[in-house]
């Protein structure tokens, strides 16, 4: 059902998963062992006498008696699952590779202004959208740094003297990533939201987390009007369902909930079975009401009385609504 935990609920049978895999593959798990230092083995090198792989592992681990005892092993591979352990950056340094520095990942959005009393999103948590799209637009000081920047490791003499040469300035593209959308008591999470903090990890990380991310709440009843000929931007066609909601139900109040119905099944990628469900509206009966209040637009107002300048605002928060992280 396009989740990202196992049906269980419970973190053990990912562990058991592994576990099995491991034994089923014949792989040997060590305990009390502790990997100190990698040596790469040139094997044109005369003096290498193993051939039994270049790697060189020198390993220190403790016996049953807990006497400390060194060793030297050696393998034709070596796969570096440290994560961001400090050893496995200083075998990898020691080995000719550049680190990267790490910046944090998958995380959700805090936007305390809206979920604060008096927000957007007060009161909401729980709520969630099948589909949303997430937009960071990268700034200036967002651009992403050259590779030497990002590594860990100081300069060489030589570099540091190199003069620097001037750059064209590029526009760079947003970023954006679509996917179920949860409302928290903190802001948002769900995989839309850990899309975008993934692949714009380093963008959020160079403003301190401190920007504006933009919200669509309804990208694919969008690309369902396009296909039954509508045009112009998000808005535009957004405001042009919503205005013939003025004339298709003038006695309805707007508040009272989305007037937006996916007439079709959209698989939201290829590689997920996670589908909008049609004849169901987009955006749940509290969010809407809260969506309308935010657009300046009375409770009791029915889509009759309803001026192209309310629409209009109702549509834009549809279509880019703004989030300050």
């Amino acid at each position: 059902d396009g989740r990202m935990f196992p049906v269980t609920d419970n973190s053990q049978t990912i562990i058991d998963t592994i576990t099995h895999a491991a034994i089923k593959a014949g792989v040997e798990v060590r305990t009390k062992s502790k990997i100190s230092s990698v040596e790469w083995i040139d094997s044109s090198d005369d003096n290498n006498n193993h051939d039994n792989g270049n790697f060189a592992i020198n390993v220190s681990s403790r016996s049953a008696t807990a006497a400390k005892e060194e060793s030297k092993e050696y393998f034709d591979a070596l796969i570096l699952a440290t994560g961001s352990f400090p050893i496995g950056h200083e075998i990898a340094r020691s080995l000719g590779h550049k680190v990267i520095k790490p910046v944090p990942s998958l995380f959700t959005f805090d936007t305390k202004e809206l979920v604060r009393e008096g927000g957007t999103f007060h009161g909401l948590a729980g709520l969630s959208v099948q589909t949303a799209r997430l937009t960071l637009t990268v700034s200036d000081e967002m651009k992403p740094p050259s590779a030497d920047d990002l590594t860990d490791e100081p300069p060489s003499n030589d570099e540091a003297s190199k003069p620097k040469k001037k750059k064209r300035k590029k526009k760079a593209p947003a970023i954006t990533q679509e996917g179920p959308l949860l409302i928290t008591h903190h802001g948002i999470s769900g995989p839309a939201t850990l899309r975008l903090s993934a692949f714009a990890a380093r963008e959020f990380h160079a403003v301190k987390y401190n920007c504006e991310v933009k919200l669509h709440f309804c990208p694919k009843f969008e690309e369902q009007q396009r296909r039954l000929g509508s045009t112009g931007g998000s808005e535009d066609i957004l405001m042009d369902a919503l205005w013939e909601m003025t004339r298709l139900i003038p006695k309805r109040r707007v508040a009272t909930g989305c007037p937006l119905f996916m007439t079709e099944s959209i698989e939201e990628n290829d590689d997920t079975s996670t589908n909008e469900t049609p004849n169901a509206p987009i955006i749940p009966k509290r969010l809407w009401a809260a969506l309308v209040s935010h657009s300046s637009i009375s409770p009791d107002l029915v889509w009759g009385d309803a001026s192209k300048a309310m629409i209009r605002s109702l549509a834009n928060n549809l279509a880019s609504f703004p989030l300050q992280t």
